[in-house]
């Protein structure tokens, strides 16, 4: 059998792919869940594709500093970022809200101060020829108060979408 070796995710068996793999990078001082996923019936994972995303996750300060700059462009336009925001705002507790963002830049209003405090959770990548997705990552004021997500997708076409998901 066929295999490629990631740098991050290890032994990869190209015809027959485990469902799911797993490792950890070190991101803005914490560590990051990054995770590779495969249907069950995968069978036609591409080795370039595979070296594409060790690729990205080499660059990834680069590539999530890209996801950023789309949620501030997103929340400027009163998009899905926007909402996420202002909902987190009225559902949680004011000195919740004060206590994320109380070392944020001063010349911020709340709502872009909170926007700029959002924390990466995970990110979940997805290598097989017949889906269009490229990764997904999930964002979130604080795990532990809300289990809502604001989820940047990027296609491999290079398009993107934003949502909120619980």
């Amino acid at each position: 059998m066929s295999t490629h070796l990631s740098k991050y995710f290890g032994e990869f068996e190209l015809a027959d792919p485990e469902e799911w793999y797993e490792t950890e990078i070190e991101f803005n001082e914490r560590t990051l869940e990054v995770l590779m996923t495969c249907s069950s019936e995968a069978k036609n994972i591409d080795q370039t594709f595979l070296q594409t995303i060790d690729d990205f996750i080499d660059n990834f300060s680069d590539n999530e500093k890209l996801v950023r700059l789309s949620f501030i462009d997103d929340f400027k336009n009163g998009g899905e970022t926007k909402t996420y925001i202002d909902s987190q705002i009225e559902n949680q507790e004011s000195e919740e809200i004060e206590n994320l963002i109380d070392r944020a830049d001063e010349k911020l209003n709340n709502a872009e101060k909170l926007l700029s405090v959002i924390n990466l959770l995970r990110v979940v990548f997805y290598p097989e020829k017949e889906d269009r997705m490229f990764a997904i990552f999930d964002y979130t004021i604080s795990e532990d108060l809300t289990d809502e997500l604001l989820v940047f997708k990027l296609y491999k076409d290079k398009k993107n979408r934003i949502c909120i998901e619980s």
